[in-house]
């Protein structure tokens, strides 16, 4: 039994049905016309309604990137039908060493944030930090110990972090501020002392106990001065008296003691006479 709808709908009008044939070819056309219309050129304009979020990225991180527009890098009319939207990094990036380390994206994992996106902390980077850090190769090459022999991600796990020195090692004495450490050491080579500015007596004193003790107990001027007043330069060294007190005796007595520490002095730190 038909309904008064299924009546209806068999009895339209076959003007009707010639219409809407009309209609539908008339859209298939259409969309065979866009299709095959070429797209519209992209402006910069276009960027932000689909990809906000990486606009945001690359504002508060992208470091020079965020100097750049988005069509510097993205070139290729969006989207493609094959290949990649992305420029290649040495269309920028040239005429350096660093630059000539292939896969980019390897240790920079997003180009829109390309430093603070450094990623595998634990890879044996090496090669990749001192072709921008030649100046510390150079003097790890000259470094005596372990330090130059580690991979520089051993110490720095991310770009720009400077590890503290007792991170890894001891202290020389108890409650050592980790600042004093480069008082006296270079971090990429440690092995060669050479104390800058101001340190004080005590810093020396932790490794050198004697003549710490030599030094609290004397009654000379020495006793309060520090070490590195008379002990300049890279250590060990060892000041001769006369740069300080040229020749303080009777000619005479110098022509026949000329030794001041071993003929009369004894140890520099206490000063004690033994004539």
């Amino acid at each position: 039994m038909k309904t008064g709808l299924s009546l209806r709908i068999h009895h339209v009008h076959p003007h009707i049905h010639a219409c809407l044939l009309l209609i539908l070819l008339f859209l298939a056309g259409t969309s065979i016309r866009a299709a095959e219309r070429p797209l519209l050129p992209l402006v910069e304009g276009d960027c932000p309604k689909c990809h906000s979020f990486k606009i945001k990225k690359i504002k508060n991180a992208g470091g020079k990137h965020a100097e750049v527009s988005c069509l510097d890098c993205h070139p290729r009319q969006h989207v493609p039908e094959k290949g990649s939207t992305v420029a290649a990094c040495e269309n920028c990036h040239f005429k350096q060493p660093h630059y000539e380390i292939k896969d980019c994206l390897h240790c920079h994992a997003d180009p829109h944030m390309p430093m603070a996106t450094l990623r595998d902390p634990a890879k044996p980077a090496r090669v990749e930090c001192l072709s921008c850090h030649g100046e510390v190769g150079k003097e790890m090459e000259q470094a005596e110990g372990s330090h130059a022999q580690l991979y520089c991600t051993r110490c720095h796990k991310r770009h720009g972090y400077l590890p503290e020195c007792l991170d890894c090692h001891k202290p020389h004495m108890r409650s050592q501020p980790a600042a004093a450490c480069r008082r006296c050491h270079r971090p990429h080579n440690p092995q060669q002392v050479n104390p800058a500015g101001w340190v004080p007596a005590i810093f020396c004193g932790a490794c050198h106990r004697k003549e710490s003790e030599y030094l609290a107990s004397t009654t000379s001027k020495h006793g309060v001065i520090t070490c590195v007043y008379c002990h300049e330069g890279a250590h060990p060294s060892k000041p001769r008296c006369h740069d300080c007190h040229g020749l303080p005796h009777d000619q005479a007595l110098h022509r026949q003691y000329r030794g001041c520490l071993s003929d009369c002095h004894g140890d520099a730190h206490r000063l004690v006479s033994k004539k």
